[in-house]
């Protein structure tokens, strides 16, 4: 959800929500949970103006890797953990009239809503309305049944775990989904966080980005340092025997490591407007191209083209066939 205003009224609006400390250049604010029904009540009051309805929230959510992967042409099958809200049903409904394939397990927790703040088409702060503990037991047993029942009943290319610390990738379903996958010989691409980021062991593709892996390996090295990045990826890649790392580097471009050799690409020039979901089409891209058996090298130089092409936009969006063609010159 993108709130839209072009005055500090945000940060009015976050603390009358019961956030402390909400500082318009440097925000500090609390873990604090906000209601459902408070969020709604603001918005339906237009408190603050918006530029989506309520509905629209959720179209945000899965404009992520499974949109960008459907976009591209591909079929995407999404898997994850909802609440048993009024939220969930509209995710599932958007989710469905995008062509998405889901299989979604209701747990007792709130379906997330991320909503994303900006002053003067500008990306300021963003702040979520969530449960993120580790998912119970049954949940857990739930999702890992139709995962295990979709890799031997649906031909995958690949599985992509993408992990925010949400509670739903556990060190059970971590362990329990690379093993399904390599009984079914099922490549694995990974876009990891900090709490599980070494659990994530022997999996084909670990995509994490420069400042996650300086802190997972107490490091401090620099994007344009490239001696430094090629011993920070190998470190990184015999710790959790991963057969590939694609590194990310924001403005630096990507690096990538795999037993052939060590490759690094520059980044595009980009008129920089939201970074937001440029992770998401990276991987997405990864992904596709490591079912289709593309080499480390390329998959590299391709997933970072893409990623760049999305910033040029405001929100999170998914990489339309049409432009990437015509990036490419198809």
């Amino acid at each position: 959800h993108d709130i839209i205003t072009n005055t500090i009224q945000w940060r009015d609006y976050l603390l009358a929500l019961g956030f402390k400390g909400a500082d318009p250049i440097f925000p500090k604010i609390e873990n604090r949970l906000i209601s459902n029904d408070l969020l709604k009540q603001s918005i339906q009051k237009e408190e603050i103006k918006s530029e989506t309805t309520i509905r629209n929230v959720f179209k945000k959510a899965f404009e992520s890797v499974a949109l960008n992967i459907s976009s591209l042409g591909a079929k995407a099958h999404l898997m994850t953990i909802v609440g048993n809200d009024e939220e969930a049903l509209l995710f599932k409904q958007l989710l469905n009239e995008a062509g998405i394939c889901n299989n979604l397990v209701e747990a007792n927790r709130r379906t997330t809503i991320k909503t994303r703040i900006y002053e003067n088409n500008k990306y300021v702060l963003r702040y979520d309305i969530e449960d993120t503990y580790d998912l119970e037991e049954e949940a857990i047993n739930k999702l890992l049944a139709n995962i295990k029942l979709a890799m031997e009943k649906v031909p995958l290319g690949a599985i992509v775990l993408q992990d925010y610390n949400k509670g739903v990738l556990t060190e059970r379903t971590i362990e329990a989904i690379i093993s399904y996958a390599k009984d079914n010989n099922i490549p694995v691409a990974v876009d990891p966080k900090e709490k599980y980021f070494f659990e994530y062991q022997q999996v084909d593709l670990f995509k994490p980005n420069l400042k996650e892996v300086n802190k997972a390996l107490n490091a401090d090295i620099k994007g344009d340092d490239e001696i430094g990045l090629k011993k920070l990826c190998g470190k990184l890649k015999d710790s959790i025997a991963a057969k590939s790392i694609l590194l990310t580097l924001a403005q630096h471009g990507a690096v990538a490591l795999d037993e052939v050799g060590f490759y690094k690409v520059e980044a595009h020039e980009r008129e920089v407007v939201d970074v937001s979901g440029a992770g998401d089409t990276v991987i997405a891209m990864a992904s596709l191209l490591l079912a289709l058996e593309f080499s480390t090298n390329k998959i590299m130089f391709y997933s970072n083209l893409a990623g760049g092409l999305v910033i040029e936009e405001r929100g999170v969006k998914a990489l339309d066939l049409a432009l990437w063609e015509s990036t490419l010159g198809i």
